[in-house]
């Protein structure tokens, strides 16, 4: 603001305030800010070290996308769990053992991604909440995870899921629940078999690698990818089968 113009008008504030006439005082018109003076509600941070990361100023109330990574976090900030309109969230590679249940409560949250943390479980609390609703991906991969709730189908929203090296000795027994899932990744766990229940999934990509199955092929004979094979995982598992 032009300094002279702000004088005036605190002078012609103090005097209506002491009941005096401010009609002949010089106050400039009121012209409408330009859209360029206006500053946009932020909408994107992204935050990569731990001397970046803001520990007195708080975050953005207009977040929609957040990621604070390699910022040594050993649980996820409070002030983070009050951002409402958060749409995606990346706290990959921290040190987060514990998911609090208020993740819950960010009702418009579609991406999570928890790769590379400390994490054991995904709480039942979680699987009850609203991200029943929203939650579209979300990425577990490369923790100490060693099952999940049977309550964990119930993210029936779910496009895409990463569990790859965790210590999964199984998957729960109603993954079948998760009729919108066509992306699963579960590569190098402690999975011995997969549930009957698997068939009902409509994947167009899947990847299992490195798991400790019984059967040489847990994918025989029920379950099917929504989209065909390709002539070299067609020849492969005609190998698997017929050896």
């Amino acid at each position: 603001a032009d300094v002279s113009n702000l004088k005036n008008f605190l002078s012609a504030v103090r005097l209506a305030h002491q009941g005096a006439d401010i009609g002949a005082l010089p106050l400039s018109p009121l012209v409408p800010a330009k859209t360029s003076e206006v500053e946009k509600p932020k909408t994107k941070m992204i935050i990569t070290s731990r001397r970046d990361y803001p520990l007195t100023k708080g975050f953005p109330y207009s977040l929609e996308h957040l990621q604070a990574s390699y910022c040594k976090l050993a649980r996820i900030d409070t002030r983070v769990l009050c951002l409402k309109k958060l749409r995606k969230l990346d706290l990959s590679h921290n040190h987060i053992k514990q998911l609090p249940a208020t993740i819950g409560d960010l009702i418009c949250l579609q991406e999570l991604n928890l790769h590379n943390n400390h994490l054991e479980s995904f709480s039942v609390a979680l699987c009850n909440s609203t991200l029943q609703k929203s939650l579209q991906f979300l990425d577990l991969s490369q923790n100490k995870i060693k099952a999940l709730p049977i309550q964990f189908c119930q993210l029936r929203e779910l496009v895409n899921l990463k569990l790859d090296d965790n210590e999964l000795i199984r998957l729960p027994f109603k993954m079948g629940q998760l009729s919108h899932l066509r992306f699963l990744s579960a590569a190098r766990n402690k999975l011995p078999f997969l549930p009957s229940d698997f068939r009902k999934l409509s994947l167009e990509n899947l990847d299992l690698f490195g798991n400790p199955f019984e059967q040489s092929n847990p994918l025989v004979p029920n379950i099917q990818l929504k989209i065909p094979l390709t002539l070299l995982e067609c020849a492969a598992r005609a190998t698997v089968n017929y050896r």
